[in-house]
């Protein structure tokens, strides 16, 4: 009897160690799970305020002719910016023109200044402002000591 006692109690302890194992084992593997988890998180904060909008300055256009000035009132302007000019002339056909001109001698710092000016911008930037557009480069000849004729293809915005 005893030993019946005996193979029961180690048929009982062996029964109960697989079912340890297995327990054991079964709890190591990860369990694939149906539902994910869901939560809701709610943050409060400073409220949002709109940046204040700042007021625009009003823009002021700058002076530009819409159509080009009659020729002689460009002749006349360039002139009258550069004296050192003289025998001015401009003819348009359509909305092509020619612009010659001669540049008297130098008698002083303050002619040379100037005629770098004009050489420089400041002959197309008289002619913009009438509304006419001078071609860059213009040609340029020495037909005496210091005394230069320019000639300058020119374009009329719509000429009358």
């Amino acid at each position: 009897m005893q030993s019946v006692r005996f193979r029961s109690g180690a048929v009982l302890l062996g029964v109960t160690s697989m079912l340890a194992v297995s327990g054991i084992i079964a709890g190591w593997h990860p369990r694939a799970r149906s539902d994910p988890a869901t939560g809701i998180v709610v943050v409060r904060g400073a409220p949002i305020t709109a940046a204040k909008a700042v007021p625009l300055t009003p823009i002021r256009p700058t002076r530009v002719a819409p159509t080009a000035m009659p020729v002689e009132t460009a002749v006349a302007d360039l002139r009258r910016v550069y004296p050192l000019l003289s025998e001015v002339a401009m003819e348009c056909r359509a909305r092509q023109c020619s612009l010659t001109a001669t540049i008297r001698p130098l008698v002083s710092q303050n002619d040379l200044d100037r005629r770098q000016e004009m050489l420089l911008g400041g002959l197309a930037t008289a002619l913009a402002k009438d509304g006419y557009r001078m071609a860059v480069p213009f040609d340029m000849d020495e037909v005496a000591d210091n005394t230069f004729h320019i000639r300058a293809r020119v374009t009329a915005d719509d000429h009358p």
